[in-house]
């Protein structure tokens, strides 16, 4: 690679985080100094694998579980990806536990079969422990055979957009602030219009809503107790699915706190021959309870 290549890949990376990363109002130390800073290291290292640490670092920086680089395999870890096994069940004493270990795929089907079959159980167990997630779509089907009605997972938001609002935005950005109460107190500009300009100008313009499932006439296949086991290894679209029993309090959770990182990631290839992901979207429980770089905490200890 030469070095303008890499200057470009970085660029990429650093323009995608200030326009999609939801969590850029927090961050505790200023990325544009990262960024201008990691140019200057890359005008100075010679090996290529150092430029992929960067970016390693760099997007390790934001200190968020769905936010990483990925280097070319020349230049990975060693790690073999494992496939999930496929969903298995247990029945004894009334108990009916189904064991999920993905959403990458759409395991609604034996599920359904599993509540078909034991029609009489007293109580469903979803085992979720060990699921590295995949698709919100897939955990929602599975969860619309146990929730009845319209339910929710989450509230979101995500960083919100229009070109022609932020050219007016950068009006402000060299106007002194004397100026700017002059402008307010003149009917120029009002003190809402201040607001969003600046969050325009420092990436914290959001749109804000809540996820939403199911339908008014649906009905669950299975409407009798459940309880959801949880740990650490709950990931991703799993967490998703968990929200949406803790926030209808459809299930009881038990186990430990889930892994705490979800939000659709905005995909990068890189010329490098590496890829980004970057998270695009903010979550916290319905109640407002923060759970990325937590985990969701369960009702009750295994």
């Amino acid at each position: 690679m030469n070095k303008a290549d890499m200057i470009y890949d970085l660029s990429l990376v650093w323009a995608t985080v200030r326009n999609v990363f939801p969590y850029y109002g927090r961050l505790n130390f200023d990325f544009d100094e990262l960024y201008r800073k990691d140019i200057q290291r890359i005008l100075e290292i010679e090996d290529e694998k150092e430029f992929h640490e960067l970016l390693k670092d760099f997007l390790g920086s934001l200190n968020d579980g769905h936010t990483k680089y990925f280097p070319p395999e020349r230049y990975a870890d060693k790690t073999t990806f494992v496939k999930p096994e496929m969903p298995s069940h247990d029945y004894s004493d009334g108990i009916l536990t189904i064991k999920i270990n993905d959403f990458l795929r759409d395991h609604t089907e034996y599920v359904k079969e599993c509540l078909r079959k034991y029609e009489n159980a007293s109580l469903v167990r979803l085992d979720i422990r060990n699921n590295i997630g995949g698709n919100t779509y897939y955990g929602a089907k599975i969860a619309e055979l146990f929730i009845s009605g319209v339910f929710h997972g989450c509230q979101k938001w995500t960083q919100y957009y229009k070109a022609n609002d932020f050219a007016v935005a950068t009006k402000i950005a060299n106007m002194s602030e004397e100026k700017i109460q002059r402008y307010i107190q003149d009917g120029l500009m009002s003190e809402d219009s201040y607001r969003d300009d600046l969050n325009y100008l420092n990436h914290t313009k959001y749109e804000e809503y809540v996820d939403t499932y199911g339908s008014k006439e649906h009905k669950a296949l299975y409407d009798g107790p459940v309880e959801l086991l949880i740990g650490k290894g709950t990931m991703s679209a799993a967490e998703d699915f968990t929200a949406m029993f803790k926030s209808s309090r459809r299930a009881l959770l038990i186990g430990s706190p889930t892994n705490g990182s979800t939000g659709s990631p905005f995909l990068l290839h890189l010329k490098c021959g590496g890829r980004a992901q970057v998270v695009s979207v903010g979550y916290r429980l319905l109640d407002g309870t923060e759970f990325i770089g937590k985990g969701i905490q369960p009702d009750k200890s295994e």
